[in-house]
């Protein structure tokens, strides 16, 4: 029989999936991660991306990397809401 390694066993759901992180622990400590927040608050994916960015950018060592990301994001929010607002 295989033995499955602590990391992977993880991974398979031996523990609560919102309890753990893949990756660094950047979210770990927060009061709500930015998945939870943005699944019960039914965002998008832009909208989400952003969120996630904005809370992590001071935390990963890249913070002018993860806002000019999050503002990407906004700005294809934007984009799109200009789009689909302004049919003739």
């Amino acid at each position: 029989m295989n033995k499955i390694e602590p990391e992977l066993g993880d991974l398979l759901g031996a523990t609560s999936a919102s309890m753990r992180q893949v990756g660094g622990d950047h979210y770990k400590n927060l009061a709500i991660q930015p998945m939870e927040y943005s699944m019960h608050n039914k965002l998008n994916a832009a909208q989400h991306t952003a969120i996630k960015y904005i809370t992590r950018y001071n935390a990963k060592g890249t913070p002018l990397e993860d806002l000019a990301k999050a503002k990407h994001c906004i700005d294809l929010l934007v984009q799109y809401e200009l789009e689909t607002t302004n049919v003739d």
